[in-house]
């Protein structure tokens, strides 16, 4: 009787520190999240924060946040979606990039399927923005993505 007894409590013990766990983890965000070890995804609208300096298109609802933890610092890639045109958010964001002080680093434009990509620099911060067309027969508008890398390391 008296091993029955450790036995239980032990069981006991590893079943609240699992419940605990899980509470902290499931108390990330009122949005749906995954975790992947150093990678945390959250669904929903509320789950995309703000780049500094870099507003995303204002008729636009956020659909996800990736968020992953590297040696330099920490990815944040936000996901939305709009009812605009591809060529609308593209427009947007060059304009953005020039009033608040970002340079055009790298750009890549596919006409045909009305496909932009941009890297921008701005005071040792990196952004890439990719905007792509959504097919009619999957609803039509736009979507976008909006990643913020951590700054890259110099050697001295």
């Amino acid at each position: 009787m008296r091993n029955w007894t450790k036995t239980n409590w032990g069981c006991r013990v590893i079943a609240s520190a699992l419940a605990v766990s899980a509470a902290l983890v499931l108390g990330v965000s009122p949005a749906f999240a995954d975790s992947d070890d150093d990678e945390i995804v959250t669904y929903g609208p509320n789950a995309c924060s703000v780049v500094a300096d870099l507003p995303a298109y204002p008729n636009a609802t956020c659909v996800k946040q990736e968020r992953e933890t590297k040696r330099n610092g920490v990815e944040i890639e936000n996901d939305y979606t709009s009812p605009d045109s591809a060529d609308a958010v593209r427009q947007h964001f060059e304009n953005v990039f020039r009033q608040n002080g970002w340079t055009i680093v790298k750009s890549k434009a596919d006409l045909d399927d009305q496909e932009w990509e941009y890297t921008v620099t701005k005071n040792g911060r990196r952004v890439s923005v990719e905007v792509d067309t959504v097919k009619p027969h999957k609803g039509g508008g736009s979507k976008f993505s909006i990643e913020e890398k951590p700054a890259r390391q110099t050697t001295q």
